[in-house]
């Protein structure tokens, strides 16, 4: 498997040992050794969750990189984290998503179908579109933030309320809903700003990045 390594906050550096891994495109700023880079489309996904990412602009644009060597990515001075799936999944706004290994399955998802209504509201209110990317499987997800990223436990006992524009993904058994902060002052045009939070409740962990996109 690819072996991911933090070289410091806004660069990553992936061994390859005749394996394929996907980044984002123009990410790329070294490598060593034998590796070759194409463009790819499918990168993990099916048929029908690649027609499904065309439809809802839920996509991003890719290279694959495959060989025996190191190679080092970084992009647009933002920080990076590896977040690593085991048999879980992850959920992460396509903006935010670096790098991820071949190991991993991605997809689509329709944000109504976490919360219903509440899920569909999230989108709308972050203004991120009502879909999402996923990862499935056992492998490296490498994510892009304003700012290093904060992993938030949730639990049954502790839910965790986000600012939908800070909000950068989430894994675990996690239902989302909207919290609203109506008061006298929203109505008198003297609301903080935060009228909006996105609730998380379960078990899991929520990403957030210290930026309001």
């Amino acid at each position: 498997m690819p072996a991911y390594q933090q070289i410091n906050e806004k660069m990553i550096e992936v061994k390859l040992n005749n394996e394929e891994m996907y980044a984002k495109k123009g990410s790329m700023i070294s490598y060593q050794g034998e590796v070759s880079f194409s463009p790819t489309y499918l990168a993990g996904q099916g048929v029908q969750s690649l027609a499904m990412r065309s439809a809802t602009a839920e996509g991003y644009s890719l290279m694959m990189a495959k060989g025996r060597g190191t190679v080092y990515y970084a992009y647009n001075d933002l920080f990076v984290t590896v977040i690593p799936v085991r048999g879980d999944t992850l959920y992460v706004e396509s903006d935010n998503v670096l790098a991820f290994d071949a190991r991993m399955t991605a997809g689509t998802m329709f944000l109504g179908n976490q919360g219903g209504i509440q899920g569909m509201a999230r989108g709308a209110v972050s203004g991120q579109g009502l879909f999402t990317s996923t990862f499935q499987g056992n492998g490296d997800v490498v994510i892009l933030s304003d700012g290093n990223a904060i992993g938030l436990p949730v639990t049954p006992e502790v839910p965790v309320c986000v600012d939908p524009q800070a909000y950068i993904g989430h894994t675990g058994q996690l239902s989302s809903s909207i919290v609203t902060d109506l008061n006298w002052k929203t109505f008198v045009g003297q609301a903080s700003g935060e009228s909006y939070q996105v609730k998380f409740s379960g078990h899991g962990t929520v990403y957030i990045q210290a930026s309001e996109r």
